[in-house]
């Protein structure tokens, strides 16, 4: 009822809108097409000033507008080139020549292009007034724009470049992708039929015949088929002004966000996700923001410098790419980037790799072809380089901008008002594949969950550097202060959050150095693992669960030391588990003998999942050592427990047991230790009754150092690995 409704409100709307134009006066018609002119809908205005210059062929200012129009709209820019040269034809104007030699150049038509602006350079090079000066200097860049487009051309890159399509595209503006290091998040920017308020003017009042539709975030996820779901709009975020997503901090729980409206020329913020909801945006301190226009930006991976374009005052020219270091948790000064990285035309869109040295940016200087080119630059030696185009066809004749890309380098996303590649010459997204020239950027993707007590937790992840200090770059030893690397060398990279909701983390690594990663939560016991990637050479992704254990829980469960008051059988000799089959695993019914005997973990755990064993097929032959089959037997048959079935964490096994010592484990009781007839003394700690459960104190042992701890079965005091468990799909009913 609802799409009827609004198809026939559709039709209506067509009908009554075609009418009127039949019995127009030239006045009326005109005031439209001018109306339209100004508010930039090229679309409506070439239809109106097409209409106009068939009526009356005569007039000259028609067929100029409607050139413009083509010039403006990548759909029609092939007719600009002949109204142009009917233009020169007919009327002989000096500026003919201006106009073609724009349209030659967005057709790639770059030799005519210099001829016919060259022509008009030398009648005009002498004239004081302001609109020739101003067409003159237009007319030198848009001939370097056709000198570099020469160049390119001969040197065309190869890239697979795709329009993003649906759900995310539509036939209106989509622009501005930001995505998370992984991809699995993209927000953008939405203007059309569906922004705040429908069609407002300056005072963001309803208007919806001069009015303008402003602009919107919206978030879409990617789903199991690698596709994007269905954008919603951001409600907490999206107001009757301009809004506009810019950025995402690392941890993908900061979305940097644009606002600007009739008083304000342009600001950016920040909205905090909450579980799965965002906050109210909250305007950044007044050295990223002035009087002037600030409206794009970047963090870096540490989330120590902010990369943002501004037009305040003491750039080199237009917009211009400034930087700021967060200092005691706010933004510092800002400093702009220089003439490596700035010219004398607007500079716009930066954006830092997670690998800290490639930065990319937007420009209609440097080796532009037109309009805003995509181009990246490369730090070394503590300077920016000179930014180089990423060429054709990523780059064209018309604005392509906002560009991002994934950490591993092979896929990057930009925005663009193209007519090719499958665009209609408004504002789309696309994708172009491989995301970067060159060698692809060398840094590790770590990413994951974090639970407490087996439910996701939002907890603090600490990234400390462990390096000698005597190791640390000469750029890294400029920045850094002396109070923040410590006589050993460690160093906080950063420090991150897992979401409130699902756990989820998200953070990157550069090579060249260990990394301690420290996760932590109130009323928790922290957990500490390192990772190692010294000698990483080639892009890294790691999933990495963290379990953390409540305060209050290890308060109540005893160790094992507890569970039996008696030294007999507190401290079992290597006589005692020898390798006689009635000994070599006491069950749990040996270890406690009477009913006052304090009960193990495993008694006073939660009750067991009663869910039924799943179909282990997938997972049969399949090496646990692989964190992806692990984590997916985890999830598979992680809560499943059974009468006769516990699960212990073996921190060693040995040949020749007497030199393993084990203090770091000490605190988790004294370890049961087993001769067995293969010669090897195995040594285990605690049980539990189901693998997650072992998991948690799996992951308490090697934040102690032990970090070859793993998981073993035993039933009926027999043992079995996880992938002999599985291979006899936990045996059935027969431990039932």
């Amino acid at each position: 009822m609802v799409k009827n409704s609004y198809f026939q409100l559709v039709i209506l709307f067509l009908f009554m809108s075609v009418l009127p134009m039949a019995s127009q006066t030239k006045k009326e018609m005109e005031e439209d097409a001018y109306n339209a002119l100004n508010d930039e809908d090229y679309v409506a205005a070439y239809t109106k000033f097409d209409e106009l210059n068939a009526k009356y062929p005569k007039e000259f200012d028609y067929l100029l507008k409607l050139g413009i129009c083509c010039l403006r709209n990548p759909e029609r820019k092939e007719r600009s080139i002949e109204i142009f040269t009917d233009m020169k034809n007919t009327y002989k104007t000096v500026e003919s020549d201006y106009f073609l030699g724009k349209a030659y150049h967005l057709n790639y038509k770059f030799d005519e292009a210099i001829s016919s602006l060259q022509k008009y350079i030398d009648t005009r090079a002498n004239s004081i007034k302001k609109e020739d000066k101003e067409m003159v200097e237009d007319s030198k860049l848009i001939i370097n724009n056709c000198k570099n487009g020469k160049l390119l051309i001969e040197n065309k890159v190869i890239a697979d470049i795709k329009n993003i399509g649906l759900p995310i595209n539509s036939e209106d503006d989509q622009y501005v992708p930001v995505i998370t290091t992984d991809e699995s998040i993209l927000f953008f920017t939405y203007a059309g039929k569906f922004s705040v308020g429908g069609k407002l003017n300056s005072n963001l009042d309803p208007d919806p015949v001069e009015g303008k539709y402003n602009e919107d975030v919206y978030v879409a996820y990617k789903r199991p088929d690698h596709l994007f779901s269905e954008p919603q709009g951001i409600d907490a975020i999206n107001t009757k002004g301009n809004d506009a997503a810019i950025a995402i901090s690392p941890d993908g729980q900061t979305l940097f966000t644009f606002y600007s409206d009739a008083k304000n020329s342009g600001d950016i913020a920040i909205s905090k996700l909450v579980g799965d909801e965002f906050t109210k945006p909250v305007i950044l301190n007044k050295n990223i923001n002035s009087d002037s226009w600030e409206g794009s930006c970047s963090i870096s991976a540490d989330g120590r410098f902010l990369f943002f374009a501004s037009e305040r005052p003491g750039g080199l020219g237009g917009r211009d790419i400034w930087i700021s270091e967060k200092i005691n948790g706010d933004w510092g000064p800002a400093k702009n980037m220089g003439p490596n990285i700035n010219t004398p035309y607007d500079d716009d869109a930066p954006f830092i790799h997670p690998d800290g040295i490639t930065l990319f940016l937007s420009s209609k200087g440097h080796t532009s072809i037109g309009g805003y080119d995509i181009m990246f630059s490369i730090k070394k030696d503590n300077e920016w380089a000179i930014p180089k185009s990423m060429g054709l066809p990523l780059n064209t004749t018309e604005d392509d901008r906002y560009y991002v890309i994934n950490s591993k380098g092979d896929r990057g996303y930009f925005s663009s008002n193209r007519s090719s590649s499958g665009g209609k010459g408004k504002n789309d997204i696309y994708t172009v594949e491989p995301g970067i020239l060159g060698e692809k950027p060398v840094i590790a993707l770590l990413k994951g969950t974090v639970y407490g007590n087996d439910q996701p937790l939002e907890a603090k992840i600490e990234i400390i550097r462990s390096i000698k200090k005597d190791q640390f770059t000469k750029e890294e030893l400029e920045i850094l202060s002396a109070n923040e690397i410590g006589s050993d060398g460690n160093l906080i990279i950063g420090t991150y959050f897992s979401n409130s909701k699902t756990g989820k983390y998200l953070t990157t690594l550069n090579p060249g150095a260990i990394y301690r990663i420290k996760v932590s939560a109130d009323k928790y016991e922290s957990v500490e693992e390192d990772v190692d990637i010294v000698n990483l050479k080639e892009y890294q992704e790691t999933t990495k669960d963290f379990y953390l254990v409540s305060t209050q829980t290890l308060a109540i469960t005893p160790t094992v030391a507890v569970v039996t008051p008696t030294p007999e059988v507190v401290t079992p000799t290597v006589a005692v588990v020898s390798p006689t089959p009635e000994v070599i695993t006491p069950t749990v019914a040996v270890v406690t003998p009477t009913a006052e005997v304090t009960p193990t973990v495993a008694a006073t755990s939660s009750p067991c999942s009663d869910k039924i064993l799943p179909d282990f097929g997938p997972l049969k032959g399949k090496s646990l050592n692989d964190i992806t089959y692990y984590k997916q037997l985890l999830d598979m048959a992680g809560d499943y427990c059974a009468g006769s079935l516990i699960f212990k964490v073996q921190i060693g096994a040995y040949r020749k047991p007497d030199n393993f010592k084990y203090p770091n484990l000490q605190s988790f009781g004294k370890a049961e230790v087993v001769n067995y007839p293969d010669g090897i003394t195995r040594f285990t700690q605690k049980e539990f009754k189901t693998i997650k459960e072992a998991e948690v104190q799996r992951q308490k042992a090697i934040a102690k150092g032990q970090k070859d701890a793993w998981i073993v079965a035993f039933v009926d005091g027999k043992r079995y690995t996880l992938e002999d468990l599985i291979m006899l799909d936990f045996l059935g009913k027969a431990i039932n």
